[in-house]
């Protein structure tokens, strides 16, 4: 989770700590050019609680905070740092395109922010490896992984959602070679996926888990992580919020393994487009 997102949390700050964040995203044009001892000043707390603060949110020290926050906060209006855009009666129709336009940037470029080379380079070799894709999901995410899935057909994978509770766990009680998982889930506790992912970390199938935070269980059983963000830029827009996040990610992904094998891929889809165009996707009287 990025720092930003941290500060707008405010999660078990203790009052010293809420001062010290109040002033960072009130001010958030002057904290480049200020020292522990000048910040400390101005939250009236002192340069070891600025450190403190800075190490709580997960950053090394108040230097590697400055670099991580001046990084996230350049796509991002200084003026709206604090604003909640909410849903309301008063909407017309125009609000409403304007607030999911910036709602979807918005949720993208953090999620972007959230990507590690290093892992995706890691991602895409385990990818390549890999013939099937299996996601676990239920709710709201099963559109979303069926999505994924036509996406990975498409570079040669076999692809598919498994959204019953049986079918889920004799999936994963089986030692599978060639095989990823894909776990998403909103809130990463969902107790059916945990004992999924249970089960596929038991026998050694590579596992991909995306959701909202690391530290929740799912977040800790997956051998990868991919962040998925929810938001409360625009209040009652969470759920839209965190489906516009997971198929960012899923076209990273498909971009990853397509590239993998770049001409297989191309050749693979030209001659389903041909096939298509003659036989697929037009009312065609039988011969």
């Amino acid at each position: 989770m990025g720092v930003l997102k941290e500060l707008q949390k405010s999660e078990g700050f203790t009052e010293g700590e809420l001062s010290i964040c109040s002033f960072i995203l009130k001010n958030p044009e002057k904290i480049a050019g200020m020292s522990t001892r000048d910040l400390g000043m101005a939250t009236f707390t002192s340069k070891a609680a600025i450190t403190r603060f800075c190490r709580k949110i997960g950053c090394d020290g108040y230097n590697d905070f400055k670099l991580k926050f001046a990084s996230e906060i350049k796509s991002i209006n200084l003026n709206d740092l604090e604003e909640q855009s909410e849903l309301s009666e008063r909407d017309n129709i125009v609000s409403i395109i304007n607030k999911v336009s910036e709602l979807q940037r918005k949720v993208i470029e953090e999620t972007k922010q959230e990507f590690s080379l290093e892992q995706l380079v890691r991602i895409g070799n385990i990818l390549e490896q890999t013939e099937y894709i299996d996601f676990y999901v239920y709710d709201m995410n099963v559109n979303i992984a069926q999505y994924g899935c036509n996406q990975l057909f498409h570079c040669g994978k076999i692809a598919n959602t498994y959204i019953a509770t049986n079918v889920q766990q004799l999936l994963a009680l089986r030692k599978l070679e060639k095989h990823l998982a894909i776990i998403i889930s909103n809130t990463g506790e969902n107790s059916r996926l945990i004992e999924v992912a249970k089960s596929l970390k038991k026998n050694k199938v590579k596992t991909i888990v995306i959701t909202a935070d690391r530290k929740t269980t799912l977040g800790q059983l997956g051998d990868e992580f991919l962040h998925a963000v929810t938001t409360e830029y625009v209040e009652g827009l969470q759920i839209s919020a965190f489906s516009t996040s997971v198929k960012y990610i899923l076209d990273v992904l498909f971009c990853l393994t397509f590239t993998k094998q770049f001409e297989t891929n191309l050749q693979l889809n030209r001659s389903y487009e041909k096939i298509g165009k003659s036989k697929l996707w037009a009312l065609l009287p039988d011969m």
